[in-house]
């Protein structure tokens, strides 16, 4: 027999993908990947009689299992990207609370200035040096009060306006760069495969004399088995992120 007839390379590195659902918390995922590694013992027991496809499925699980490690390094490394992004989200995030607390506090405070300028019977206050200083009546007093609180109104206002703006840019931006870290770690895994295809055929070839025939080039294949998994970008993303909007 000129090819194998239990383990073709596309099949064995479709069987890797989905073996990736190891890595996962998701219990269909981890499933799954249990059940195509059942299917893998299944194709070894059913090589046994036959001492090419033996050989050729040793050394295959072999260098499937080789890239199944490189995998989970990399499913790790996309992990530890998602959990450093949430850190500086949360710090910001905190940053901005701060911020509105305030203008919180402002407006607290200068509302609370015509009180201080108006009451205080007994004791010198600020309404008394300014009525004092500039001659200024009750009702005077009170419009300069009023003003401070129209003020503190503003000035809250105007912080809160810009904290939910800056809130609204941190949410654009985390999912801006975790669609990159994730696209990011697709590129690895495209890699990673492509090269588990050519080791396979490698193998193949060496022990059956030949490669095995498939359709396409093998980056195409890859490409296609990972494009439902894609994110999707604006094609202005990555201009519109960089000037802000």
């Amino acid at each position: 027999m000129a090819q194998t007839s239990l383990l073709p390379p596309v099949s064995a590195v479709c069987m890797i993908w989905a073996r990736t659902g190891l890595f996962s918390n998701d219990e269909y995922s981890g499933q799954n990947a249990k059940m195509v590694e059942a299917e893998l013992n299944t194709i070894r027991d059913c090589a046994e009689g036959d001492e090419n496809e033996k050989k050729y499925i040793a050394a295959a699980r072999a260098s499937m299992d080789a890239s199944l490690r490189n995998l989970e390094i990399i499913y790790k490394g996309r992990q530890l990207n998602f959990q450093e992004n949430e850190k500086l989200r949360s710090a910001y995030l905190d940053s901005v609370n701060e911020n509105l607390d305030f203008g919180n506090k402002t407006k607290d405070i200068l509302k609370s200035l015509p009180a201080m300028s108006i009451g205080g019977a007994g004791s010198v206050t600020i309404g008394n040096f300014l009525a004092e200083k500039f001659h200024l009546s009750s009702a005077e007093l009170w419009a300069i009060g009023l003003s401070f609180t129209g003020i503190g109104y503003i000035v809250n206002l105007l912080i809160i306006r810009g904290m939910r703006r800056r809130k609204q840019m941190l949410y654009v931006q985390q999912d801006y760069e975790r669609s990159l870290y994730y696209d990011q770690y697709l590129s690895r895994v495209a890699v990673t495969l492509t090269s588990l295809y050519l080791d396979l055929d490698r193998i193949h070839k060496n022990i059956f004399g030949q490669s095995y025939p498939v359709e396409g080039e093998v980056r195409t294949i890859v490409s296609a088995m990972l494009e439902g998994v894609r994110p999707t970008f604006c094609e202005y993303i990555h201009k519109h992120m960089r000037e802000k909007k």
